[in-house]
């Protein structure tokens, strides 16, 4: 173990500086100590609160911890103010839902027991009260002090907690009935494996007993013999095969690996195996053939398999002697088996894996075909196959003869980029014969679009580059993301034919603490905006001082969505016209390699003396627009929305965000303009990935449907990015 003391207590905001916390409760919580469990790969922080903080927090802290560390569990011990017990009391039953939503994710036994259990409380009992029988099994594996200890954890009161069946309810007398008839099952089995055992057991002892007597008798003999020799007191010679052997025990033919096969009649389910199970015994088929690794230090064999028992698979691992090396021959695919042994998180694999030590064969699972049983059968217009890098693991004849088997009448074949399984797919129905099945394979493609280049201009209402009024603004945040993240400043310049006209500046009330990371990269603390307005106090006066004017930011995209996002939250009207100075950058100057505001102010011998603050971004801001302004001039450009005709056709394909796009031919002309997607899209624009121009694909759209695609579509980036319906 592990254990640091701080010697100078610091908040967490400080030692969890990139953690974006969503109360000051937790941010502001001092770090005392901090213990990490090396064996198990588990950290406990002990933290001592100014006030109560709320479940969800913790829940979100110690999800964040254990990826941020790679762990395999993150426990908050916390210290709060003392409260009275009626107080504490209070907390804890108004969070008991949000409790058991918590330890569920922990203990498997939470969540198969106590979903909508209710409390009582007297004094520091806690009676619970369960929706369905589990007493007796909570009580077995002690989830009763598990949750002592998580309350005494969190809100700082030791408490007795009490389990409370609940009789009533006629779901409770079929789950009793299922239970005698699994039990029942299990005992009829453990018989007739003890009656096997014990003739097997019986006959071997039979004749160990017979092989016992016989080699008495003959020592006896042997005895008499040397008494009655006369050859110098030497004994005669004794063949080898008069030699009485010692009796080895009979194999067990169902051991794979241990002492013997002797194994629990109760099997615990692999998707219930947590953080906290410790010695567990599963059932299941091998579904991997391992290949054993020797391992030099030891001279062992490590043998690695999967096992899937109908609710998950698990990998479970044997450390095997070189003379149990032929172990591995019994270790097949479909081969049932019986696995004991010890679980816990593999630091290696960084999954939780069982460590075996007994492995008994067993009959397999019953084989059960899955089936589609919907009277509707659906049409999958998204499907990859092995020709789809590291997306696709099945050949497209496989998938077809799958979608037969279900009932289904077509099916679109989209791999990423390529049309290589359309062979495959165009034999199996060949060799089944056309005429013969009704099946339509639908030929297509999932395609990466890039747009020919991304406008500088949005909502374009006429205006002219010149007499034309620019608010040219910059927010800070919390974060990126403009539905769970803050503004905390806002910087608005107002700039017309050159000219500075009018400024506005104010910090904005997140009310939620600034992650420290952030507040590094802006300098702007916790401390500063507390008396601020909050955004709803401000936006209004924002979107006042906008007026009609064009919005003008770096990476407009990102700093319009929290406006817009918030407009809509007041309902508030966002209707500005706006340009982006990355998008024009990227246009006038295609030789940089990078578009950070700073970076090019540099470039264009422009000084920048603070970054990252909302006005300070913004006054480079303007400075570099006026330089853009001067190219655009020397290019005749008048009207705001001739830049994007300007460079129209000039853009650098590989200096462009692409997205996914389905793209499926519905005739013969349809799969020739396909196949001359591809052909252009690998021959000419391929970077990275094969990339097909929008400007390409409205020129061979002929005989295409062109859906939306994936998460990584332009659609639905757009809804991501905060952007209108327009």
């Amino acid at each position: 173990m592990g254990a640091r003391f701080l010697e100078q207590q610091k908040e967490v905001k400080i030692v969890f500086n990139d953690y974006s916390a969503d109360s000051f409760a937790l941010a502001d919580a001092l770090v005392s100590k901090v213990n990490l469990y090396k064996k198990t790969n588990v950290m406990e922080i002990y933290l001592d609160a100014k006030e109560h903080i709320a479940i969800t927090e913790i829940q979100k802290f110690e999800k964040y911890a254990i990826k941020r560390f790679g762990l395999r569990d993150c426990k908050l011990k916390i210290t709060t103010p003392h409260t009275d017990l009626s107080t504490t009391n209070n907390f804890v039953q108004s969070e008991w839902n949000d409790s058991i939503k918590f330890l569920s994710a922990k203990v498997p036994a939470v969540k198969a027991f106590m979903k909508d259990s209710k409390t009582n409380f007297n004094d520091d009992n806690i009676e619970v009260e369960l929706n369905v029988k589990g007493k007796d099994i909570l009580e077995k594996q002690r989830v009763d002090s598990y949750i002592s200890d998580f309350l005494s954890d969190t809100y700082g009161k030791c408490y007795k907690v009490f389990f409370k069946d609940n009789e009533n309810g006629d779901a409770q007398s079929k789950l009793k009935e299922e239970n005698i008839n699994i039990i029942k099952e299990f005992a009829k089995q453990a018989e007739d494996k003890a009656r096997t055992v014990a003739a097997n057991s019986g006959d071997v002892s039979k004749e160990v007993k017979e092989k016992k007597t016989r080699t008495a008798s003959d020592n006896s003999n042997a005895n008499k013999s040397d008494s009655n020799n006369s050859n110098g007191g030497n004994p005669p010679p004794i063949d080898d095969g008069d030699m009485p052997k010692k009796e080895e025990k009979p194999e067990d033919p169902t051991l794979i690996y241990g002492r013997n096969s002797k194994v629990d009649e109760t099997c615990m389910q692999i998707a219930d195996i947590g953080m906290d199970t410790s010695n567990l015994q599963i059932k299941g088929d091998i579904v991997n053939s391992p290949d054993p690794t020797e391992l030099k230090k030891t001279g062992k064999f490590l043998f690695s398999f999967d096992v899937y028992d109908g609710t998950s698979t698990i990998t479970c691992k044997i450390f095997a002697l070189p003379e149990q090396k032929a172990i591995g021959k019994r270790l097949k695919p479909g081969t049932g088996v019986i696995v004991k042994g010890r679980a816990g998180y593999d630091n290696f694999a960084k999954e939780i894996t069982v460590i075996a030590n007994t492995v008994v064969e067993c009959d397999p699972m019953p084989s059960t075909s899955r089936m589609d049983n919907s009277k509707e059968k659906r049409v999958e217009l998204h499907m990859h196959t092995q020709m789809s890098q590291m997306d696709g693991v099945s050949s497209a004849s496989d998938l077809i003869k799958r979608a037969m088997k279900w009932g289904m009448k077509s099916i679109a074949i989209t791999d990423h980029g390529v049309v290589q399984s359309f062979p495959d797919a165009h034999h199996l129905l060949e060799g089944i014969g056309y005429d013969k099945t009704d099946f339509k394979v639908i030929y297509g493609v999932e395609g990466y679009l890039v747009p020919d280049k991304n406008s500088v201009v949005t909502k374009y209402k006429g205006q002219l580059l010149e007499g034309t009024t620019y608010c040219v603004f910059d927010l800070e945040t919390t974060g990126v993301s403009y539905r769970t993240d803050k503004i905390t400043e806002i910087g608005i310049i107002k700039y017309k034919d050159g000219e500075i006209i009018d400024k506005f500046e104010s910090f904005v009330n997140p009310e939620k603490p600034i992650p420290m990371k952030v507040q590094e990269i802006t300098n702007i603390t916790d401390e500063m905006v507390k008396d601020a307005p909050t955004i709803e106090q401000i936006l209004p006066k924002v979107m006042e001082f906008f007026g009609d004017s064009v919005l003008v930011a770096h990476n407009a995209d990102f700093d319009t969505g929290f406006i817009r996002y918030n407009c809509q939250l007041q309902n508030i009207p966002f209707e500005n016209t706006y340009l982006d100075t990355l998008q024009l950058a990227k246009e006038l100057y295609p030789d940089f390699t990078k578009y950070k505001l700073g970076i090019i102010a540099e470039k264009l011998g422009i000084k920048v003396e603070v970054a990252h603050r909302a006005l300070d971004d913004v006054e480079t801001t303007v400075k570099v627009l006026s330089k853009m302004f001067e190219v655009l001039k020397e290019k005749k450009v008048k009207k705001l929305d001739e830049i994007d005709k300007v460079f129209e056709g000039q853009a650098n394909f590989k200096k462009l965000k692409s997205y996914h796009v389905i793209i499926l031919a519905k005739d013969y002309v349809g799969l020739k303009n396909l196949y001359k997607l591809i052909s252009i899209s690998n021959l000419d624009y391929f970077y990275k990935h094969p990339l097909i121009m929008k400007s390409i694909l409205k020129k061979y759209s002929e005989g295409l449907i062109v859906g939306s695609a994936c998460n990584q579509g332009e659609l639905f980036q757009a809804i991501l990015a905060g952007k209108d319906e327009e």
